[in-house]
């Protein structure tokens, strides 16, 4: 019986070696969020999903970790009778499912938000809401605390006239939240006015936060997204997709008295330039780990007034390699595997990625070759993991 117990365990034990697993979530419109297990053993891959939650209330648009406090936060945008939405918290236990902590109301249409803690320890969450053009600060306490019962601030940017595309730019439509490298100041991108608005914080308390100088785009880009890049020799450079021009920018971000100072650098299609604006929409943009890549996911087949609706089986990824004086090159137009990639994450190491899709209500997990930046394809075995949610898949991420 000894022997016997002693050769289990061995058996139990090269098995546990051999097999590894890492926790996703993903947040869909269904109402869901939603823990997902990617596990390998050997060579195979299984990506299943293992807990799920609706505490988010209706319409989850936004997850983000707070790794040193192992709680999850996340926006709920709302639904099309609401008058608010909510920002939501959760604690995670050992096996990825999620418990609600605390909620407070948020403006409607919450798309984004970003973790901010300043030089003394203050903690806050500035979110960006999108159809209502909203801006809101929210004190974050202890352990998934959400202190009072709304944003400390609130603030809905308005703009003087019109951009040249009045359908998505009659007014301001904020999408995006970024944190820039010193801590110091948040962009919030302005797709309806073709603005980086810049921001700073209070140090103590997070709020409130003032507008300064920031970033003028040409008018029709639409920027969305957008990340920052600090090279080794010290210069800092924002790269934002356009959703509406449906280019990549590089700009050169200097820090001045009043504000950033953004120049730019470079410009470069998605996809390709002979694709009408504003038709084949691009959606996130993501910095690999290793900063050399970036990534850009493009809705030109599935965008119902694209010229090449249908014409493949997915919308896809574009990777682009950094230069070192900014400017950028395409290494490769992948397939994202499916339909409207609206965003992406990297693991920790970048030799996967996973993709969450809108249309079909899909998260796809890639292989990805860190060397060349490219995602590796089907054919060579490159899509290790596919599952479909409750409702179009708005926020993936890698618990890592």
């Amino acid at each position: 019986m000894h022997r016997i117990s002693l050769n289990l365990l061995a058996g139990l034990g090269l098995w546990a070696s051999s097999c590894s697993a890492v926790t996703l979530f993903a947040a869909d419109s269904g109402g869901n969020v939603t823990t997902l297990a990617l596990t390998k053993s050997g060579s195979n891959y299984t990506l299943a999903v293992t807990a799920k939650t609706a505490e988010c209330e209706v319409n989850p648009s936004w997850i983000n970790i707070d790794k040193s406090s192992r709680v999850l936060y996340c926006l709920d945008r709302g639904s099309s009778s609401s008058t608010s939405g909510s920002l939501n918290s959760f604690s995670i236990d050992a096996n990825g499912a999620l418990s609600r902590l605390d909620r407070v109301t948020a403006p409607l249409s919450g798309v984004a938000g970003g973790i901010i803690t300043t030089s003394t320890g203050a903690r806050a969450i500035v979110s960006a809401s999108y159809n209502q053009s909203a801006a809101a600060v929210y004190a974050l306490g202890e352990n998934g605390d959400l202190p009072g019962t709304g944003p400390l601030q609130q603030i809905f940017p308005t703009l003087n006239k019109t951009g040249p595309v009045p359908s998505r730019q009659d007014r301001s439509y904020l999408h995006d939240v970024i944190v820039d490298p010193t801590n110091k100041y948040v962009v919030l991108m302005d797709l309806g006015g073709d603005l980086g608005r810049v921001y700073t914080y209070d140090k103590n308390t997070v709020a409130p936060i003032a507008e300064v100088d920031g970033l003028v785009t040409a008018p029709g880009t639409g920027p969305r997204h957008g990340v920052f890049h600090t090279f080794k020799n010290g210069k800092v450079f924002f790269f934002f997709n356009g959703e509406l021009d449906q280019k990549v920018y590089s700009y050169r971000v200097k820090y001045t008295k009043s504000g950033l100072s953004f120049k730019k650098v470079f410009e470069i299609p998605a996809i390709d330039a002979s694709l009408p604006a504003t038709q084949a929409p691009t959606s996130e943009i993501a910095l690999s780990p290793d900063k050399r890549f970036l990534v850009v996911s493009n809705r030109e087949k599935s965008f119902r007034d694209s010229p090449i609706l249908g014409s493949g089986p997915s919308d896809t990824l574009s990777t682009f390699a950094i230069n070192s004086d900014g400017t950028l090159k395409l290494v490769q137009l992948a397939p994202s595997g499916g339909w409207s990639p609206r965003q992406f994450s990297f693991n920790k190491k970048g030799d996967m990625i996973a993709v969450g899709h809108q249309n079909n209500r899909t998260v796809v997990i890639w292989k990805r070759d860190i060397k060349s930046g490219k995602i590796v394809l089907e054919e060579d075995g490159g899509k290790i993991g596919q599952v479909t949610l409750t409702g179009a898949v708005v926020s993936t991420i890698w618990d890592e």
